[in-house]
Parts: C-alpha cells; structure tokens; sequence
C-alpha cells in the first residue's frame, strides 16, 4: 500500500483547482481564511486529486472566529466521507489574508494530518489568485515532529502539479 511518505508528486486537476480556488473565494468573503480539502486515491505515488470538500461543509463552525478553527466533529465527518467514497485526503489548502504564504506559527505546530508526507498548501489574498497557475500558492511537505518541506514555486519536481485531467 502507498502512504503519504510515497508521494511523489499529486497531480491537480485545473477544473477543479478552479472551482476550489472559486469556492475559497466566496466562502471567506474577503475577510476571513478558508479552506479545503483536496481528496483522491493514494494507489501509486503519482496520486491524482478528483475531488474536494470545503472545511465549513464538514465543520459549519470551522470559521466562526474569523481564522480557521476545525474541530473533532468536522474530522469525523471528513473521515466518513473519506470512507463511504473511497478516497483519502491528498492535500489540504487554506488562505492568508496577504500575498505572504509561508507558514504562520500556528500551521507551523497544527500540522491537518500530522502524518508524514502530508502536503499542505496556502493561498493568498484570500484566494484572490489566479486558478490557472499554483506559482502564488505555498506547498509544504510535513516531514514529522513539526517540521516542514517548502516545495518552492520553481522547482522543477515540485509536490503538486496543475493537470489537465
């Protein structure tokens, strides 16, 4: 069985990194961080995300101090659905407020899955970014005991690569 430690690269779909990038946008509003999750099934180390679940539609209360708390109920919500259509949590995606997508402190020692290989990415501005391109968007690899890989907008083997299917 292939684990996140596997995980070469994941490929992203455009469409749907667009319709996430949308659904980012519109659900903070310009004011606040949100968030997705990005699923797909973990069978090689080249996964391939096919879809994905808006933190606020496991978690309603994920936003409601205008920075991203997600609570136990919303991870078992997340878990079931995982389960009942057969994929895996691939990458989870929030915002910043400003271009600056580095790690704060908090993303730092809260690790989403703390498992290593786990891929996090950050978005800027609220997700008022382009979709057709990840060059604006942080990627982080959880390499375990709260340390992280920065996957670097121009590297050439970078963790996460827009697809077109």
């Amino acid at each position: 069985m292939v684990t996140d430690a596997d995980i070469n690269s994941i490929k992203l779909p455009v469409w749907l990194w667009a319709n996430a990038v949308r659904d980012l946008r519109q659900r903070g509003a310009g004011v606040r961080e949100s968030g997705v999750f990005l699923l797909g099934a973990l069978d090689n180390p080249y996964p391939r995300v096919t879809s994905y679940l808006c933190y606020d539609d496991v978690d309603p209360d994920a936003y409601q101090f205008g920075a991203i708390a997600f609570h136990a109920s919303g991870c078992v919500a997340l878990w079931k659905h995982c389960r009942e259509h057969k994929v895996r949590l691939l990458i989870d995606v929030h915002t910043h407020p400003s271009s600056d997508v580095r790690q704060s402190s908090i993303d730092v020692r809260h690790p989403t899955l703390p498992v290593v290989g786990h891929t996090a990415m950050i978005v800027p501005r609220y997700a008022d970014t382009p979709w057709w391109s990840l060059k604006a968007t942080g990627v982080y690899e959880y390499l375990g005991s709260f340390q992280w890989r920065t996957h670097p907008a121009s590297a050439r083997n970078r963790r996460v690569k827009l697809s077109l299917w």
